[in-house]
């Protein structure tokens, strides 16, 4: 998404210039990153440190693919699985400790806050009539539950979860809306939310304060989007300043954030 040359902006009024704001939820809407982290190493504790430990690390670098992704990630590179996602001992694996993870995030996911002024700047679209969704590897009806107790789950017209990748769910967005890509924005914490929007054509907000890694490692790791003008907000505040950056060309060049995003005076 692009600042104006003017200088950043508050956060509500870039948004609401868009045909379709999309939330991710885990670290955007909800302080829950380590809550889930904590689930995805007891679900795999029966392997032992030696193997849970580097794939925690690896959850944490690739969080926001799906549930599927991740499981067979540690399926194939952790215990030498074939890793073709169809493999008749991946199924049970999967079903086993995809269903031990969904269980634990079952009895803690209620405990996770809502992040800062998520409970301001939602209703806040809602009430500009902005189209509002959630994509997130969440799976749907976990996502939907989160969001209903926390009073938000209306303001969305589609809440969209993890049974199937996050650009497929952007592009389904864009889809309805019936306007160009890029006028589409995502909010997202993460390196896979920006691959994400890089790969749909939309816009992308780097929300940071609840994600695992600083805009620098975000936006300048090699592979991604390079060249993508993208803003950063400093959390959900509506009156918070956005301000602009550039994906890196290559490793360690991603481009000058304009200004430290603050509060609007």
């Amino acid at each position: 998404m692009r600042v104006p040359e003017t200088g950043p902006v508050p956060l509500e009024e870039a948004l609401a210039d868009h045909t379709a704001v999309v939330f991710d939820l885990d670290g955007v809407l909800v302080d829950s990153n380590e809550l889930k982290v904590d689930c995805v190493r007891d679900a795999l504790a029966v392997f032992g440190p030696e193997l849970v430990d580097p794939f925690v690390d690896e959850f944490r670098r690739t969080f926001g693919r799906t549930r599927r992704e991740h499981f067979l990630a540690f399926h194939r590179d952790y215990l030498g699985g074939r890793g073709t996602g169809r493999d008749e001992d991946f199924e049970p694996f999967y079903a086993r400790y995809a269903g031990d993870y969904a269980a634990l995030l079952g009895e803690r996911y209620a405990k996770a806050p809502l992040c800062a002024h998520a409970d301001r700047l939602v209703p806040a679209l809602a009430a500009r009539g902005v189209p509002l969704y959630v994509a997130t590897g969440t799976l749907t009806p976990e996502a939907e539950r989160l969001l209903g107790w926390h009073g938000l789950l209306d303001a969305f017209r589609g809440v969209l979860g993890g049974e199937e990748p996050k650009a497929r769910r952007l592009s389904g967005v864009v889809a309805r809306t019936g306007a160009a890509p890029h006028r589409t924005v995502l909010l997202g914490d993460s390196r896979q939310d920006l691959l994400a929007a890089g790969a749909a054509g939309t816009a992308f907000v780097l929300v940071t304060g609840y994600g695992f890694f600083p805009p620098g490692e975000i936006l300048g790791a090699p592979g991604g989007p390079a060249g993508k003008e993208v803003a950063v907000a400093a959390g959900l505040d509506p009156r918070g300043l956005v301000t602009g950056a550039v994906v890196a060309q290559g490793p360690g060049q991603a481009g000058p954030v304009n200004a430290e995003p603050r509060s609007a005076p």
